[in-house]
């Protein structure tokens, strides 16, 4: 059997047209499993809001919800989305393009972008930013245990509940039990609604060096770039745990929700005693998720404290220790610079960071500039970022029975 040249054309056409129909069938499936798999990401991702008047929970990605603390986690990039590292091999090239003072068109100024504000300075591709903020990650003590949220504005509003008030047994501002008879009509509650609203604020580093050093250091760009993320997650620490507020994140220290346990009668100042740590334990709300934060000057009193047991008398460490890690009453123990010294106020902490919420900006800028020490031969770097946090309880919890509890426990002045 013969076929003219029109026929065997039209078997082609239809043998591609159910091919291409055929891959598109097949284009369509895989896109459908990659929005699932990476749903199931995002979801596992979210943090899930403590009991007790923290701020709600989400069972989806929304925004301005709570997210995982990784950079891909929190600024909604899959596992499989590819990164923008701005044409650049690698952070020491970008950095060295920089530091050089010279034109390449690959560099975007920080005023260029949208969502930045006029701040000078180059922005910091995504995929090299991405590194600088998730290096630190495993150092750093508040973005491993509280609440991120990724801004997308200059201010970000997170709902949460009024919860301060339990003494009528209810939770989350007026989630209460209540049981009914049979055919008996219920009684709505009213829940109180609190706005925590959380405005980014700009954290700058700045660092001078010589013009011999940026020269001819040896591998310059890549201690730059370690010193630059332990230095990002340090400051990140720091007023997260000490802010004051204001210009500045409102760290846990000085958060409106904190309680204060003084000193025992007759104690010696510039101590920490046994008794000073059991009652910390029972004033804090949620015991089992807070974790202890001491200044390094507090390590000769905890090591000295100890808990005699049985007739015997035989001692129990209070710091106990376990492959390089340090609990208290079973739970884990950070030391930080940040903690004021010992015998001064907040010199220890038992806090739940599960009650505070973090904001991040996805944009970082980097800016070099001789004329700060023109007269030195020094070159300032600078790298700014913006963030927010603070607690999401304004006050202390009073509880059914017995005294107040908070997210915060802190030692007064001693």
């Amino acid at each position: 059997m013969s076929y003219t040249q029109e026929q065997m054309q039209a078997v082609i056409d239809a043998i591609g047209a159910k091919t291409a129909t055929r891959f598109e069938g097949l284009r369509k499936d895989i896109d459908e499993q990659k929005a699932q798999l990476d749903a199931i990401e995002r979801a596992l991702a979210i943090s899930l809001a403590p009991p007790g008047g923290d701020v709600q929970p989400a069972s989806a990605r929304p925004a301005g919800a709570a997210r995982g603390v990784n950079f891909r986690a929190l600024f909604g990039y899959g596992p499989s989305d590819r990164l923008d590292a701005g044409g650049w091999k690698n952070t020491a090239e970008f950095l060295a393009a920089v530091e050089s003072g010279r034109f390449d068109p690959r560099l975007v100024h920080a005023s260029m972008d949208t969502t930045t504000p006029s701040h000078g300075g180059f922005s910091v591709p995504a995929g090299i930013a991405s590194e600088w903020l998730d290096a630190s990650l495993p150092d750093e003590v508040v973005r491993n245990l509280c609440r991120v949220f990724p801004m997308t504005e200059s201010t970000l509003p997170v709902p949460g509940w009024a919860g301060d008030d339990m003494s009528a047994g209810a939770t989350h501002g007026g989630f209460s039990m209540v049981f009914m008879a049979e055919g008996s009509d219920a009684t709505p509650q009213t829940p109180k609604m609190r706005q925590v609203v959380l405005s980014a604020k700009t954290g700058g580093i700045y660092v001078n060096c010589s013009y011999e050093l940026t020269q001819d250091g040896r591998n310059f760009a890549a201690n730059l770039q370690t010193a630059l993320q332990r230095s990002i997650g340090f400051g990140l620490d720091r007023y997260c745990i000490a802010g004051t507020g204001g210009g500045q994140p409102l760290g846990v220290l000085n958060s409106p929700c904190k309680v204060q346990i003084t000193g025992e009668a007759g104690q010696r100042a510039g101590t920490l005693v046994y008794q000073n740590v059991k009652k910390m334990f029972s004033r804090q709300l949620n015991p089992g998720n807070a974790v202890w934060l001491f200044s390094p000057s507090v390590i000769p009193e905890l090591l000295e404290q100890s808990v005699a047991v049985g007739t015997g008398g035989s001692f129990v460490p209070l710091l106990n220790e376990s492959s390089g890690k340090f609990r208290i009453f079973g739970r884990p123990v950070y030391f930080h610079p940040a903690m004021p010294a010992l015998g001064d106020a907040d010199d220890s902490a038992f806090a739940d960071f599960g009650y505070y919420a973090l904001g991040m900006r996805q944009e970082v800028a980097i800016d070099i500039s001789d004329a700060p020490r023109w007269t030195q031969r020094e070159r300032s770097f600078r790298i700014l970022l913006r963030f927010d946090g603070q607690c999401t309880l304004d006050k202390p919890v009073k509880p059914e029975h017995g005294v107040s509890l908070s997210p915060v426990v802190t030692m007064a002045a001693r």
